[in-house]
């Protein structure tokens, strides 16, 4: 355990003691994050902006062109090495680029700087290693070992570990500059989301939702290193929620609620939005009797303080696992004849939601997965799901379509536990006024089983024991595939839907070239027309692919690049079954 209270490790790289290479970037200020589309050639925040659009201005690389992309720059990354019950980290992370340099982690948290502007060669300039205790952090991660990016703060990056601490670190000698501790991992918490950095303060949360713990999302003063503010995702005592937690025994306090994807922002109103994960236990409704708020929702809240304006539950008394941790797209659209600005959301309970950007009323919204079977619909005035009965205590939604304590084994239920769509982010197109929306298609079975008390409450369960009442189960008899949808992003209808071989676990790009790329398990990164949806150009880079892809230019020429390096949670497809781990930057060009 010792080794996680050291301080980071810093690897040097050659060339650390004179000037990098190409000029220095100029820091990142908040004016420059707010208006980070006017930098096409750059790629300085997780979402691109702070709307969550993933969308390039960047158009050289066209339906036109694209058939002439090549691959031009390769790099491995650190990652491989054992982490206790996983076999290696996993790459997921989006890279920040400013000026020709690219900041990345890969799935244990080691933060690269790498100088891409040669065009063929890929230098680096630094790396930093937070010196992880991989066997003890990969044991109590809950769902793989995973860092989803790093954040430009001044003259600073600034990253996050799987063991609960923030680094703030030197942009031109990698050196750490100060690091705290956020989260605790003893008691099953870790971070694996991007920083939102907001003026002064980095805002992430806790993952660890399988292991009880009580969600949160926290504010860090980036002058000092010190906490601003702390917001729980389940109401205490006292507070507006706590009362949908109607057990009797205080079982909010292990309810879950976390989070694992950076959130958007909206500046007009100084509000940023941010998902949030499932209830806890995933699998035994019964046992937190109660709508459980927030779970399974979306909060609007301040930055300043933490305030939470308002929130939207997408599936009151979760028995499914629907975590809706993934991104909130903020776009303004003309709604009957009016502008309104809308947050939209691919819920990973299968439904695509739009809602009002001010008090979250609901707007519109249909199932955007190939089948759905757990309900039956939306309510079309206030978006919850039909069966949806609020004098009821616990939810059946579609009698059979989850476990019971009357029916543990459950039934088959559409869509599978993970998705809909995960933490994948969507990509919207505000010029074909058109959202993107990757998709694993698939049902799965749910096996319940009574969830014992934690031992603070005169139970069994123990800190970073599995808390999740049961377990979701893949039969093999059951179609798994993926897809790729463009939708209307108010209503959530269909402009077209393609059908891909493997769960999409990716994410999208979207360019004003008129493409759309993502990247497959199978090692392929396609791009798609953006209005048909049709193949346009796709490359194997001889590992399977589980980050989103981006798009940034070097004197005056784009690029395409994406990690490559998946983890299994489960038994590879048969097809993948000799697939070897990697873990790579590819960056492709005209």
């Amino acid at each position: 355990m010792s080794s996680l209270r050291l301080g980071a490790k810093i690897a040097a790289a050659a060339l650390l003691t004179t000037t990098l290479g190409a000029a220095r970037a100029a820091d990142m200020t908040f004016e420059r994050a707010l208006n980070a589309d006017k930098e096409p050639q750059n790629w300085l925040l997780h979402h691109k902006n702070f709307q969550g659009h993933r969308y390039s201005q960047l158009k050289d690389i066209n339906a036109d062109t694209v058939k002439n992309l090549r691959l031009v720059q390769m790099m491995a990354l650190g990652g491989l090495a054992s982490g206790g019950r996983y076999e290696n980290g996993n790459l997921e992370a989006t890279p920040i680029v400013d000026d020709g340099m690219m900041y990345v982690p890969n799935g244990w948290g080691e933060v690269y700087a790498l100088d891409l502007t040669s065009g063929r060669k890929v230098v680096t300039k630094w790396k930093m290693d937070p010196g992880i205790d991989r066997a003890w952090a990969g044991d109590v991660a809950c769902c793989g070992v995973n860092n989803r990016g790093v954040a430009l703060w001044k003259d600073k990056v600034i990253s996050i570990s799987l063991d609960g601490r923030m680094f703030a670190i030197n942009r031109a000698t990698g050196e750490v500059v100060w690091e705290r501790k956020i989260a605790e991992p003893a008691v099953g918490e870790t971070i694996t989301a991007a920083p939102l950095i907001l003026r002064d303060l980095a805002i992430t949360g806790s993952a660890g939702g399988e292991f009880g713990i009580r969600g949160w999302i926290d504010a860090t003063d980036l002058n000092t290193g010190k906490q601003v503010w702390r917001t729980y995702t389940i109401p205490g005592k006292g507070e507006p929620g706590n009362e949908t937690w109607k057990d009797g025994k205080d079982r909010w306090q292990h309810g879950g609620a976390s989070i694992w994807v950076t959130a958007t922002y909206d500046a007009q109103a100084d509000t940023f939005y941010q998902g949030i994960g499932n209830a806890g236990p995933d699998y035994d409704p019964e046992y937190r009797p109660g709508d459980n708020k927030w779970a399974a929702s979306v909060l609007a809240m301040t930055p300043t303080d933490g305030k939470i304006k308002w929130g939207f539950q997408y599936t009151p008394n979760d028995p499914y696992d629907f975590d809706e941790i993934s991104e909130h797209p903020i776009i303004d659209v003309n709604v009957g004849g009016a502008t309104r600005k809308l947050v939209t959301h691919a819920a990973r309970n299968g439904f695509y939601y739009s809602l009002d950007a001010v008090n979250g009323s609901f707007v519109g919204g249909r199932a955007y997965v190939d089948k759905l079977t757990w309900s039956k619909g939306l309510d079309p005035k206030t978006g919850k799901p039909l069966e949806y009965d609020p004098s009821l205590d616990v939810q059946p939604y579609v009698v059979n379509s989850h476990a019971t304590r009357a029916n543990p084994k459950g039934a088959l239920k559409c869509p599978m536990t993970s998705g809909g769509k995960n933490w994948e982010p969507a990509a919207y197109n505000p010029e074909l006024n058109t959202m993107y929306v990757p998709s694993a298609e698939g049902c799965n079975m749910l096996e319940g089983k009574q969830q014992a008390d934690f031992v603070d409450q005169g139970g069994t369960a123990k800190p970073r024991d599995r808390f999740t009442g049961g377990s979701a189960n893949y039969p093999t008899n059951e179609p798994i595939y993926g897809g790729l949808a463009a939708l209307d992003p108010v209503t959530g209808e269909t402009k077209a839907k393609i059908k891909l071989t493997y769960p999409n676990w990716s994410g999208v790009l979207a360019t004003a070239g008129g493409l759309v790329f993502t990247g497959h398990m199978d090692g392929e990164i396609t791009a798609y027309d953006a209005k048909t949806l049709k193949e346009m150009w796709s490359f194997n880079v001889g590992c399977g692919i589980m980050a989103p892809p981006i798009t940034y230019a070097i004197n005056g020429k784009q690029y395409l690049a994406v990690l490559s390096g998946p983890h299994w949670l489960r038994p590879k497809p048969e097809a993948l079954k000799d697939q070897a781990a990697c873990s790579m930057l590819n960056v492709f060009t005209l």
